[in-house]
């Protein structure tokens, strides 16, 4: 009964985490210069193109099989693909603006690098992803370390450089491990079903547009359950395995209010980059642009780590019967990282 009579106060909902992110973020307003500055470099930072790559490769393409002509395509985009946006790693990287197409106008020319060997794309690919994972690891451990420091005392004793170089290669391999474990269960779950839906083509299109909408179904569920499992990664003590289960079991515990805030997070920052891609004039107001999204982008992952770190708290209450204990053992934890 006393658990049930902690639990309101200890979980606040969506808009109050919201809140507190945008906060803490506007407290500790230097963790948007990693977002920024990433952005600043994929605007107007040299630009790495794999044009002839992906027009050999279309010219090797059997027209037939083709529904239109990609040549006007590869003409009007190809040539705007820049391939250092692998900085910026899809679901689990920093959060950047400039991931699309290469805006057209830009206030200096940026320098174009053109590449066209599959080895070297490949290298590229990654070489920049881990890059990115790296960098996502220094980002995440910096909104950590502020979360420490604003629940600590005015007396708390700031992170050693040495303990906060750790977490950070900690949370750089575990990155590592997470992205790995998405893409091969993701493989496991395309591969057949393409197969299968290639096959049930000769009978029947609509059944195999159907199967291939249930697996990228099943992939969006999937990557709604481990939407907090980066926080986890840094945020939590435990091993790898342990980290990831216990993310699912919260996901799935909070399920109202964790697809909530999903929900709202992943609207928000759609609405923020179609409003300021849109705005975006070519001029120096865009930089401008950029910074607002580094700060939205961060004060909205800050509610994730937010949100997480209430939960993992309530969850270590409910477990054990002593939760001075426990606290305890989180600031020892705290203290020897």
């Amino acid at each position: 009964m006393l658990q049930k009579q902690a639990k309101p106060a200890a979980l606040p909902g969506i808009f109050p985490t919201l809140a507190a992110g945008f906060e803490l973020t506007t407290r500790y307003l230097w963790l948007v210069l990693i977002p920024a500055v990433l952005d600043l470099f994929l605007w107007i930072g040299p630009r790495l193109s794999f044009r002839p790559l992906i027009e050999s490769l279309a010219a090797q393409m059997p027209q037939q099989a083709l529904v239109m002509d990609p040549v006007p395509l590869l003409e009007a985009f190809a040539g705007r693909l820049n391939h250092f946006t692998y900085l910026a790693v899809s679901l689990v990287g920093v959060p950047a603006l400039m991931t699309g197409l290469t805006p057209e106008k830009t206030p200096v020319q940026p320098l174009l690098i053109e590449r066209a060997g599959w080895g070297e794309w490949f290298g590229f690919l990654v070489l920049f992803t881990l890059s990115g994972l790296l960098l996502a690891a220094v980002y995440y451990s910096l909104i950590a370390y502020t979360l420490r420091r604003a629940g600590a005392s005015a007396m708390g004793i700031p992170m050693p450089p040495v303990h906060l170089t750790r977490r950070t290669l900690r949370t750089f391999f575990r990155l590592i491990g997470l992205t790995a474990l998405f893409l091969a269960i993701v493989a496991v779950i395309v591969f057949p079903m393409t197969f299968l839906a290639g096959f049930m083509s000769l009978f029947s299109q609509t059944l195999a547009m159907l199967m291939l909408m249930g697996a990228l179904l099943v992939i969006i569920w999937l990557a709604m359950f481990l939407s907090y499992t980066p926080q986890g990664m840094v945020l939590n003590p435990h091993g790898f395995w342990r980290t990831l289960t216990e993310s699912v079991r919260l996901f799935r515990e909070n399920l109202p209010a964790s697809l909530g805030l999903i929900f709202f997070v992943s609207l928000a920052k759609r609405l923020l980059s179609f409003i300021l891609l849109t705005a975006d004039t070519g001029s120096w107001i865009t930089a401008i642009n950029l910074i607002a999204h580094a700060y939205i982008s961060t004060a909205l992952i800050m509610a994730l780590f937010i949100f997480y770190r209430d939960r993992y708290s309530a969850f270590l209450r409910q477990s054990q019967p002593q939760p001075d204990a426990v606290q305890m053992k989180q600031e020892v934890y705290d203290q020897q990282e």
